[in-house]
This record gives structure tokens, C-alpha cells and sequence, in this order.
């Protein structure tokens, strides 16, 4: 797991790869990483908390892996240059504020 917060505000960070024993990330793990442009997901993947990638303002792309059935909260909210979502038919709900702002 990566914990709620635990990278909140890295403004460095331009790549992320989750590597493939995660199966959760917390909630606003990466929040305000302002400068992140591109993440990989593993298919390992279970849930991604609310506001995980919250103000992500660089991200463009997103491909959200098989083994996720839930968007939560505001995940991608405030993800303003977001230009490509791939949304697997595994998911089943996309909840309040996912991808506003973007």
C-alpha cells in the first residue's frame, strides 16, 4: 500500500511507476504533484483512494488497469491538461468529482 499523503505535493515528480506489489494507494497519495506527467498502473491494482492524483495540473494521459471496479472521489480532480482516460469495462462506478476540472 501506498499511504494517504505520502507523496502529497512532490512537485519534482514528472513519471510514476506503481510498482506491481502495490494494491492500494491512499487517499491523496500524490496529491498536488504539479508536475507529474505520465503514471503505470499494474494490473494488481485494487483501489485508489479519494483525491489520490487531486491538482495533478501536468498529468495528460491515464489508463486505469483491469483490476480496478471503483473511481473514487475526486481522483483525478483538477487534473487540468488530462487529454486521454482509458477506462476498462471492469468499471462498475465512478464517483462524485472523479475527473472534475479536467
Amino acid at each position: 500500500k501506498i499511504g494517504n499523503f505520502a507523496f502529497q505535493n512532490c512537485i519534482s515528480f514528472t513519471n510514476i511507476g506503481i510498482p506491481n506489489n502495490v494494491t492500494e494507494i491512499g487517499e491523496s497519495a500524490f496529491q498536488g504533484c504539479s508536475s507529474l506527467k505520465n503514471i503505470s498502473f499494474f494490473n494488481n491494482l485494487k483501489i485508489i483512494g479519494d483525491s489520490a492524483f487531486l491538482e495533478c495540473k501536468s498529468l495528460t494521459n491515464v489508463t486505469i488497469p483491469k483490476s480496478i471496479t471503483k473511481i473514487n472521489n475526486n481522483v483525478f480532480s483538477g487534473c487540468s491538461e488530462l487529454k486521454n482516460v482509458r477506462i476498462s469495462n471492469s468499471v462498475r462506478q465512478i464517483c462524485n468529482n472523479a475527473f472534475e476540472n479536467c
